[in-house]
Protein backbone atom coordinates (compact mmCIF):
# COMPACT_ATOMS: atom_id res chain seq x y z
CA UNK A 1 0.00 0.00 0.00
CA UNK A 2 3.26 1.98 -0.33
CA UNK A 3 2.65 2.99 -3.95
CA UNK A 4 1.16 6.39 -4.94
CA UNK A 5 -0.76 4.27 -7.59
CA UNK A 6 -2.49 2.10 -5.26
CA UNK A 7 -4.19 4.88 -3.45
CA UNK A 8 -7.99 5.58 -4.19
CA UNK A 9 -10.28 9.08 -4.25
CA UNK A 10 -12.68 9.71 -1.26
CA UNK A 11 -15.81 10.24 -3.83
CA UNK A 12 -18.57 12.26 -2.05
CA UNK A 13 -20.11 8.41 -1.05
CA UNK A 14 -17.80 8.01 0.72
CA UNK A 15 -16.83 11.61 1.72
CA UNK A 16 -20.14 11.67 3.58
CA UNK A 17 -20.33 7.85 5.17
CA UNK A 18 -17.07 9.53 6.98
CA UNK A 19 -18.13 12.24 8.56
CA UNK A 20 -21.75 10.96 9.55
CA UNK A 21 -19.72 7.96 11.02
CA UNK A 22 -17.29 10.47 12.91
CA UNK A 23 -20.73 12.53 13.99
CA UNK A 24 -22.37 9.17 15.27
CA UNK A 25 -19.22 7.78 16.99
CA UNK A 26 -19.38 11.47 18.90
CA UNK A 27 -23.14 11.72 19.86
CA UNK A 28 -22.85 8.20 20.90
CA UNK A 29 -19.63 8.32 22.65
CA UNK A 30 -20.63 11.48 24.61
CA UNK A 31 -24.63 11.56 25.12
CA UNK A 32 -24.94 7.65 25.61
CA UNK A 33 -21.93 5.91 26.58
CA UNK A 34 -20.51 8.36 28.42
CA UNK A 35 -17.12 8.65 27.57
CA UNK A 36 -13.95 10.71 28.13
CA UNK A 37 -13.87 13.11 25.62
CA UNK A 38 -9.73 12.75 24.83
CA UNK A 39 -9.94 9.17 24.57
CA UNK A 40 -13.14 9.03 22.59
CA UNK A 41 -11.41 11.86 20.18
CA UNK A 42 -8.38 9.37 19.82
CA UNK A 43 -10.73 6.68 19.24
CA UNK A 44 -12.14 8.44 16.36
CA UNK A 45 -8.63 9.52 15.22
CA UNK A 46 -7.59 5.76 14.77
CA UNK A 47 -10.98 4.79 13.15
CA UNK A 48 -10.31 7.80 10.57
CA UNK A 49 -6.64 6.37 10.14
CA UNK A 50 -8.14 2.45 9.56
CA UNK A 51 -10.90 4.07 7.12
CA UNK A 52 -7.98 6.11 4.79
CA UNK A 53 -5.47 3.64 5.07
CA UNK A 54 -6.78 -0.08 4.46
CA UNK A 55 -10.08 1.30 2.67
CA UNK A 56 -8.44 4.16 0.36
CA UNK A 57 -4.73 2.88 0.32
CA UNK A 58 -3.09 6.13 1.78
CA UNK A 59 -0.07 5.30 3.92
CA UNK A 60 0.38 6.39 7.69
CA UNK A 61 3.35 8.93 6.49
CA UNK A 62 0.88 10.30 3.72
CA UNK A 63 -1.37 10.95 6.06
CA UNK A 64 0.80 11.95 9.29
CA UNK A 65 3.23 14.07 6.80
CA UNK A 66 0.93 15.73 4.80
CA UNK A 67 -2.35 16.12 6.80
CA UNK A 68 -1.55 15.64 10.53
CA UNK A 69 1.69 17.47 11.09
CA UNK A 70 0.45 20.85 9.70
CA UNK A 71 -2.48 20.47 11.00
CA UNK A 72 -0.88 20.84 14.38
CA UNK A 73 1.33 23.58 13.30
CA UNK A 74 -1.89 25.43 12.85
CA UNK A 75 -3.27 24.53 16.44
CA UNK A 76 0.16 25.09 17.94
CA UNK A 77 -1.49 28.92 18.72
CA UNK A 78 -4.47 27.51 20.24
CA UNK A 79 -2.47 24.98 22.25
CA UNK A 80 0.41 27.36 23.75
CA UNK A 81 -3.04 29.80 24.74
CA UNK A 82 -4.27 26.54 26.60
CA UNK A 83 -1.05 25.64 28.38
CA UNK A 84 -1.28 29.55 29.75
CA UNK A 85 -4.37 30.29 30.23
CA UNK A 86 -4.12 27.47 32.91
CA UNK A 87 -1.21 28.82 34.95
CA UNK A 88 -2.81 32.11 34.59
CA UNK A 89 -6.17 31.38 36.30
CA UNK A 90 -4.63 30.17 39.13
CA UNK A 91 -2.21 32.93 39.98
CA UNK A 92 -5.29 35.07 39.33
CA UNK A 93 -6.96 33.22 41.75
CA UNK A 94 -3.78 33.48 44.25
CA UNK A 95 -3.77 37.16 43.85
CA UNK A 96 -7.08 37.94 45.27
CA UNK A 97 -8.18 38.87 41.12
CA UNK A 98 -10.98 36.75 40.55
CA UNK A 99 -12.24 36.69 44.22
CA UNK A 100 -12.67 40.39 44.29
CA UNK A 101 -14.35 40.47 41.07
CA UNK A 102 -17.10 37.79 42.66
CA UNK A 103 -16.71 40.00 45.57
CA UNK A 104 -17.73 43.07 43.28
CA UNK A 105 -20.26 41.35 41.77
CA UNK A 106 -22.28 39.45 44.60
CA UNK A 107 -23.21 42.97 46.17
CA UNK A 108 -23.88 44.56 42.85
CA UNK A 109 -25.81 42.01 40.67
CA UNK A 110 -28.90 40.15 41.14
CA UNK A 111 -30.09 36.72 39.95
CA UNK A 112 -32.70 39.43 37.73
CA UNK A 113 -30.05 41.00 36.22
CA UNK A 114 -26.95 38.78 36.43
CA UNK A 115 -27.75 36.55 32.53
CA UNK A 116 -28.03 40.20 30.95
CA UNK A 117 -24.90 41.57 32.47
CA UNK A 118 -23.04 39.05 32.11
CA UNK A 119 -23.83 38.88 28.76
CA UNK A 120 -23.19 42.32 27.69
CA UNK A 121 -19.90 43.07 30.19
CA UNK A 122 -18.01 40.08 28.42
CA UNK A 123 -19.51 41.71 24.53
CA UNK A 124 -17.66 45.34 25.60
CA UNK A 125 -14.68 43.35 26.65
CA UNK A 126 -14.32 41.27 23.53
CA UNK A 127 -15.37 44.08 21.88
CA UNK A 128 -12.38 46.07 22.90
CA UNK A 129 -9.87 42.82 23.13
CA UNK A 130 -10.66 41.25 20.23
CA UNK A 131 -10.54 37.94 22.19
CA UNK A 132 -13.10 35.21 23.24
CA UNK A 133 -10.77 33.15 25.01
CA UNK A 134 -9.35 36.03 27.03
CA UNK A 135 -12.78 37.50 28.06
CA UNK A 136 -14.10 33.90 29.37
CA UNK A 137 -10.89 33.41 31.04
CA UNK A 138 -11.47 36.79 33.36
CA UNK A 139 -14.39 38.12 33.52
CA UNK A 140 -16.63 34.47 32.59
CA UNK A 141 -14.48 32.70 35.34
CA UNK A 142 -15.59 35.16 37.46
CA UNK A 143 -19.53 35.21 36.37
CA UNK A 144 -19.28 31.55 36.90
CA UNK A 145 -18.53 32.43 40.67
CA UNK A 146 -20.89 35.06 41.23
CA UNK A 147 -23.54 32.88 39.38
CA UNK A 148 -23.05 29.95 41.76
CA UNK A 149 -23.16 32.46 45.00
CA UNK A 150 -26.66 34.27 43.48
CA UNK A 151 -28.05 30.70 42.63
CA UNK A 152 -28.26 31.05 38.86
CA UNK A 153 -28.02 27.66 37.12
CA UNK A 154 -24.77 27.45 35.66
CA UNK A 155 -25.54 26.55 32.13
CA UNK A 156 -27.43 29.25 31.47
CA UNK A 157 -24.63 31.55 33.07
CA UNK A 158 -21.61 29.23 30.49
CA UNK A 159 -24.11 30.00 27.59
CA UNK A 160 -24.50 33.95 28.57
CA UNK A 161 -20.69 34.33 28.69
CA UNK A 162 -19.82 32.15 25.46
CA UNK A 163 -22.54 34.74 23.80
CA UNK A 164 -20.81 37.81 25.27
CA UNK A 165 -17.74 36.57 24.32
CA UNK A 166 -17.92 35.65 20.92
CA UNK A 167 -20.14 39.16 20.02
CA UNK A 168 -17.18 40.98 20.35
CA UNK A 169 -14.65 38.21 18.64
CA UNK A 170 -16.91 38.32 15.78
CA UNK A 171 -17.44 42.01 15.75
CA UNK A 172 -14.16 44.00 16.98
CA UNK A 173 -11.74 45.01 14.27
CA UNK A 174 -8.91 43.93 16.15
CA UNK A 175 -9.90 40.31 16.43
CA UNK A 176 -8.44 38.00 14.18
CA UNK A 177 -11.08 35.83 12.64
CA UNK A 178 -12.67 38.89 12.38
CA UNK A 179 -9.48 40.04 9.95
CA UNK A 180 -9.19 36.65 8.81
CA UNK A 181 -12.85 36.70 7.70
CA UNK A 182 -12.63 40.22 5.43
CA UNK A 183 -9.30 39.23 4.29
CA UNK A 184 -10.40 35.88 2.86
CA UNK A 185 -13.76 36.79 1.35
CA UNK A 186 -11.58 39.98 -0.06
CA UNK A 187 -14.08 42.74 1.47
CA UNK A 188 -13.21 45.86 3.28
CA UNK A 189 -12.52 45.37 7.04
CA UNK A 190 -14.75 48.18 8.19
CA UNK A 191 -17.50 47.23 5.57
CA UNK A 192 -17.72 43.60 6.53
CA UNK A 193 -18.57 44.77 9.97
CA UNK A 194 -20.95 46.92 9.28
CA UNK A 195 -22.33 43.86 7.50
CA UNK A 196 -22.28 41.96 9.70
CA UNK A 197 -24.67 43.71 11.85
CA UNK A 198 -27.48 42.32 9.60
CA UNK A 199 -27.09 39.34 11.50
CA UNK A 200 -24.88 39.80 15.25
CA UNK A 201 -27.14 42.52 16.60
CA UNK A 202 -30.70 40.95 16.31
CA UNK A 203 -29.38 37.25 17.15
CA UNK A 204 -27.05 38.97 20.60
CA UNK A 205 -30.83 41.03 21.13
CA UNK A 206 -32.79 37.57 21.46
CA UNK A 207 -30.70 36.37 23.57
CA UNK A 208 -30.46 39.30 26.02
CA UNK A 209 -34.26 39.49 25.45
CA UNK A 210 -34.17 35.61 26.36
CA UNK A 211 -32.21 36.39 29.85
CA UNK A 212 -33.78 38.85 30.57
CA UNK A 213 -37.37 37.02 30.68
CA UNK A 214 -35.98 33.98 32.62
CA UNK A 215 -34.22 36.91 34.59
CA UNK A 216 -37.56 38.24 35.22
CA UNK A 217 -39.34 34.86 36.30
CA UNK A 218 -36.36 34.02 38.95
CA UNK A 219 -38.64 36.31 41.26
CA UNK A 220 -35.09 38.06 42.80
CA UNK A 221 -35.00 35.53 45.68
CA UNK A 222 -31.43 35.24 46.62
CA UNK A 223 -30.10 32.67 49.20
CA UNK A 224 -28.30 35.29 51.61
CA UNK A 225 -26.98 33.39 53.79
CA UNK A 226 -24.79 31.40 51.35
CA UNK A 227 -23.70 34.84 49.84
CA UNK A 228 -22.93 35.96 52.94
CA UNK A 229 -21.21 32.75 53.62
CA UNK A 230 -18.97 33.60 50.10
CA UNK A 231 -18.23 37.24 51.00
CA UNK A 232 -17.24 36.47 54.43
CA UNK A 233 -15.15 33.80 53.48
CA UNK A 234 -13.74 35.84 50.68
CA UNK A 235 -12.96 39.00 52.53
CA UNK A 236 -11.19 37.04 55.42
CA UNK A 237 -8.57 35.30 53.01
CA UNK A 238 -7.84 37.75 50.63
CA UNK A 239 -6.76 41.41 50.99
CA UNK A 240 -8.89 43.11 48.80
CA UNK A 241 -8.86 46.47 46.78
CA UNK A 242 -9.15 48.05 43.32
CA UNK A 243 -4.72 47.54 43.50
CA UNK A 244 -5.28 43.64 42.63
CA UNK A 245 -7.32 44.41 39.46
CA UNK A 246 -4.15 45.63 37.61
CA UNK A 247 -3.68 41.97 35.86
CA UNK A 248 -7.38 42.29 33.98
CA UNK A 249 -6.82 46.08 33.22
CA UNK A 250 -3.77 45.36 31.80
CA UNK A 251 -4.80 42.58 29.83
CA UNK A 252 -7.84 44.91 28.17
CA UNK A 253 -5.85 48.00 27.55
CA UNK A 254 -2.81 45.76 25.87
CA UNK A 255 -5.15 43.57 23.75
CA UNK A 256 -6.87 46.91 22.61
CA UNK A 257 -3.55 47.61 21.62
CA UNK A 258 -3.14 44.74 19.54
CA UNK A 259 -0.27 43.35 21.05
CA UNK A 260 -0.27 39.36 20.27
CA UNK A 261 -2.71 37.37 23.01
CA UNK A 262 -0.37 35.01 24.12
CA UNK A 263 2.59 38.19 25.24
CA UNK A 264 -0.72 39.52 26.78
CA UNK A 265 -1.21 36.62 28.51
CA UNK A 266 1.82 36.32 29.77
CA UNK A 267 1.97 40.00 30.98
CA UNK A 268 -1.17 39.94 32.80
CA UNK A 269 0.05 36.80 34.85
CA UNK A 270 3.54 38.05 35.39
CA UNK A 271 1.74 41.57 36.69
CA UNK A 272 -0.40 39.14 39.22
CA UNK A 273 2.76 37.38 40.89
CA UNK A 274 3.51 40.55 43.11
CA UNK A 275 -0.04 40.51 43.89
CA UNK A 276 -0.15 36.90 45.16
CA UNK A 277 2.88 37.64 46.80
CA UNK A 278 0.84 40.58 48.53
CA UNK A 279 -1.83 37.66 49.70
CA UNK A 280 1.47 35.88 51.34
CA UNK A 281 2.72 33.82 48.99
CA UNK A 282 6.26 32.92 48.06
CA UNK A 283 7.35 32.98 44.90
CA UNK A 284 7.99 28.89 45.58
CA UNK A 285 4.25 28.60 45.94
CA UNK A 286 3.35 30.50 43.06
CA UNK A 287 5.15 28.76 40.79
CA UNK A 288 3.40 25.55 42.35
CA UNK A 289 0.09 27.18 42.16
CA UNK A 290 1.03 27.82 38.50
CA UNK A 291 1.35 24.22 37.68
CA UNK A 292 -0.94 21.93 40.08
CA UNK A 293 -3.36 25.23 40.59
CA UNK A 294 -3.78 26.69 43.81
CA UNK A 295 -5.14 24.81 47.38
CA UNK A 296 -7.04 28.06 49.07
CA UNK A 297 -8.47 27.07 52.50
CA UNK A 298 -11.08 30.31 52.78
CA UNK A 299 -12.53 28.07 55.83
CA UNK A 300 -15.53 27.89 53.24
CA UNK A 301 -15.56 24.10 51.69
CA UNK A 302 -17.98 25.86 48.88
CA UNK A 303 -15.70 28.46 48.29
CA UNK A 304 -12.39 26.45 47.90
CA UNK A 305 -14.08 24.37 45.35
CA UNK A 306 -14.84 27.59 43.38
CA UNK A 307 -11.83 29.50 43.93
CA UNK A 308 -9.16 26.12 43.59
CA UNK A 309 -8.93 26.28 39.74
CA UNK A 310 -6.57 26.87 37.13
CA UNK A 311 -2.76 25.82 36.57
CA UNK A 312 -0.78 23.66 33.99
CA UNK A 313 -2.53 20.12 34.84
CA UNK A 314 -5.83 21.88 34.72
CA UNK A 315 -5.78 22.21 31.20
CA UNK A 316 -3.62 19.07 30.11
CA UNK A 317 -7.54 17.09 29.25
CA UNK A 318 -8.21 19.98 27.23
CA UNK A 319 -4.81 20.10 25.18
CA UNK A 320 -5.15 16.30 24.80
CA UNK A 321 -8.44 16.76 22.82
CA UNK A 322 -7.41 19.44 21.06
CA UNK A 323 -4.25 17.46 19.64
CA UNK A 324 -5.90 14.01 18.93
CA UNK A 325 -9.15 16.45 17.28
CA UNK A 326 -6.61 18.09 14.69
CA UNK A 327 -4.81 14.31 14.32
CA UNK A 328 -8.28 13.16 12.31
CA UNK A 329 -8.81 16.92 11.01
CA UNK A 330 -5.51 17.04 9.37
CA UNK A 331 -6.76 13.12 8.06
CA UNK A 332 -9.74 14.84 6.53
CA UNK A 333 -8.36 17.49 4.85
CA UNK A 334 -5.32 15.86 3.25
CA UNK A 335 -7.49 13.35 1.88
CA UNK A 336 -9.56 15.55 0.39
CA UNK A 337 -12.87 14.70 2.19
CA UNK A 338 -14.51 18.06 3.33
CA UNK A 339 -13.27 19.18 -0.66
CA UNK A 340 -15.22 16.60 -1.78
CA UNK A 341 -18.44 17.32 0.10
CA UNK A 342 -18.31 21.02 -0.22
CA UNK A 343 -17.59 20.86 -3.87
CA UNK A 344 -20.33 18.65 -3.92
CA UNK A 345 -22.37 21.14 -2.84
CA UNK A 346 -21.15 23.95 -4.96
CA UNK A 347 -22.18 21.97 -8.21
CA UNK A 348 -25.18 20.61 -7.74
CA UNK A 349 -27.71 22.27 -5.09
CA UNK A 350 -26.64 26.46 -5.49
CA UNK A 351 -26.97 27.45 -9.38
CA UNK A 352 -28.77 30.84 -9.36
CA UNK A 353 -30.38 30.84 -6.80
CA UNK A 354 -29.03 33.70 -3.65
CA UNK A 355 -30.49 31.81 -1.01
CA UNK A 356 -29.07 28.52 -1.79
CA UNK A 357 -25.90 30.43 -2.41
CA UNK A 358 -25.62 31.95 1.43
CA UNK A 359 -27.10 28.59 2.54
CA UNK A 360 -24.15 26.30 1.06
CA UNK A 361 -21.52 28.90 2.13
CA UNK A 362 -23.35 28.61 6.29
CA UNK A 363 -23.69 24.85 5.68
CA UNK A 364 -19.89 24.26 4.75
CA UNK A 365 -18.72 26.52 7.23
CA UNK A 366 -20.35 24.46 9.62
CA UNK A 367 -19.79 21.05 8.09
CA UNK A 368 -16.05 22.44 8.27
CA UNK A 369 -16.55 23.21 11.90
CA UNK A 370 -18.38 19.70 12.83
CA UNK A 371 -15.41 17.83 10.91
CA UNK A 372 -12.38 19.90 11.93
CA UNK A 373 -13.20 21.79 14.62
CA UNK A 374 -11.25 24.36 14.23
CA UNK A 375 -12.67 28.04 13.63
CA UNK A 376 -9.71 29.19 11.08
CA UNK A 377 -10.60 25.95 8.91
CA UNK A 378 -14.64 26.98 8.92
CA UNK A 379 -13.74 30.71 7.64
CA UNK A 380 -11.04 29.82 4.82
CA UNK A 381 -12.41 26.84 3.21
CA UNK A 382 -15.83 28.01 2.61
CA UNK A 383 -14.29 31.42 2.08
CA UNK A 384 -11.89 30.28 -1.26
CA UNK A 385 -14.40 28.27 -2.25
CA UNK A 386 -17.50 30.26 -2.57
CA UNK A 387 -15.60 33.91 -3.62
CA UNK A 388 -15.49 33.57 -7.04
CA UNK A 389 -19.59 32.32 -7.40
CA UNK A 390 -20.31 35.36 -5.44
CA UNK A 391 -19.52 37.59 -7.79
CA UNK A 392 -21.27 35.64 -10.76
CA UNK A 393 -23.84 35.95 -8.89
CA UNK A 394 -23.28 39.63 -8.25
CA UNK A 395 -23.81 39.62 -4.55
CA UNK A 396 -20.84 41.89 -2.92
CA UNK A 397 -18.17 40.07 -1.10
CA UNK A 398 -19.25 41.67 2.52
CA UNK A 399 -22.59 39.20 2.17
CA UNK A 400 -19.91 36.24 1.99
CA UNK A 401 -17.62 37.91 4.88
CA UNK A 402 -20.59 38.32 7.42
CA UNK A 403 -21.85 34.72 6.58
CA UNK A 404 -18.27 32.96 7.28
CA UNK A 405 -18.72 34.55 10.76
CA UNK A 406 -22.24 33.57 11.40
CA UNK A 407 -21.30 29.87 10.87
CA UNK A 408 -17.41 29.87 11.28
CA UNK A 409 -16.36 31.79 14.25
CA UNK A 410 -19.42 31.47 16.21
CA UNK A 411 -20.23 27.61 15.50
CA UNK A 412 -16.93 26.01 16.55
CA UNK A 413 -17.95 27.30 20.28
CA UNK A 414 -21.20 24.74 20.69
CA UNK A 415 -19.27 21.98 18.80
CA UNK A 416 -18.14 19.61 22.04
CA UNK A 417 -14.75 18.33 20.35
CA UNK A 418 -13.30 21.89 18.70
CA UNK A 419 -10.83 23.51 20.31
CA UNK A 420 -13.36 26.60 21.43
CA UNK A 421 -15.73 24.47 22.85
CA UNK A 422 -13.68 22.68 24.65
CA UNK A 423 -12.20 25.70 25.73
CA UNK A 424 -14.80 27.05 27.00
CA UNK A 425 -16.51 24.13 28.68
CA UNK A 426 -13.22 23.65 30.63
CA UNK A 427 -12.27 27.25 31.56
CA UNK A 428 -16.36 27.91 32.64
CA UNK A 429 -16.81 24.35 34.10
CA UNK A 430 -19.84 23.75 31.84
CA UNK A 431 -20.15 21.09 29.80
CA UNK A 432 -21.03 22.28 26.20
CA UNK A 433 -24.03 20.20 25.65
CA UNK A 434 -25.23 22.35 28.76
CA UNK A 435 -24.84 25.74 28.07
CA UNK A 436 -25.36 25.36 24.17
CA UNK A 437 -29.06 26.17 24.13
CA UNK A 438 -28.58 28.95 26.35
CA UNK A 439 -25.56 30.37 23.93
CA UNK A 440 -28.28 31.90 21.54
CA UNK A 441 -25.83 34.28 19.31
CA UNK A 442 -23.68 31.28 18.56
CA UNK A 443 -26.58 29.64 16.18
CA UNK A 444 -28.86 32.45 15.87
CA UNK A 445 -26.86 34.18 13.42
CA UNK A 446 -26.74 31.36 10.86
CA UNK A 447 -30.91 31.57 11.08
CA UNK A 448 -31.03 34.87 10.40
CA UNK A 449 -28.13 34.71 7.06
CA UNK A 450 -30.67 31.94 5.70
CA UNK A 451 -33.39 34.13 5.85
CA UNK A 452 -31.78 36.81 4.36
CA UNK A 453 -30.52 34.90 1.74
CA UNK A 454 -33.77 33.51 0.54
CA UNK A 455 -35.83 36.65 1.19
CA UNK A 456 -33.10 39.20 -0.31
CA UNK A 457 -32.97 41.44 2.76
CA UNK A 458 -29.70 43.06 3.85
CA UNK A 459 -28.48 41.88 0.61
CA UNK A 460 -25.83 43.81 -0.92
CA UNK A 461 -25.02 43.53 -4.58
CA UNK A 462 -21.56 44.90 -6.26
CA UNK A 463 -23.17 48.18 -7.20
CA UNK A 464 -23.40 48.52 -3.14
CA UNK A 465 -27.55 48.41 -3.49
CA UNK A 466 -29.54 46.33 -1.69
CA UNK A 467 -31.83 43.72 -3.63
Amino acid sequence: MSGEKERREVGLQGAVSILVLILLMMIAGKLFLGFDTAILIMMVSVVTSAIYVFGYGFTWGELFDGGVIPMIARASGAILILLTVGPMIAVWMASGTVPYLIYLGLQILTPKTFLASAAIICAMSSVLTGTSWGSAATFGVAFMGIAYGLGVPLPAAAGAVVAGSYFGDKLSPVSDTTVLAAATAEADLIDHIKSMMWTTLPAFLIGLALYAVVGSRSGGEMDMSKIEVILSAIQGSFKLGPVVLIPPVLLLVLAYMRYPTLPVLWVSMIAATPLAMMQGHSLGEIVGIMAKGPSLSTGAEAVDKLLNRGGLSFMAGAVAVVFFAYIFAGQLEFSGTIRTVTTALRERFIKNSVGKFIFSVSLTGIITALGTGNSYLSIIMPGTMYKDLCDDLSIDRKVLSRTLEDSGTVTVAIVPWSAAGIYMSSVLDVPVLQYLPWAVMCYAGALFAWFYGFTGIGIYRNDKGDI
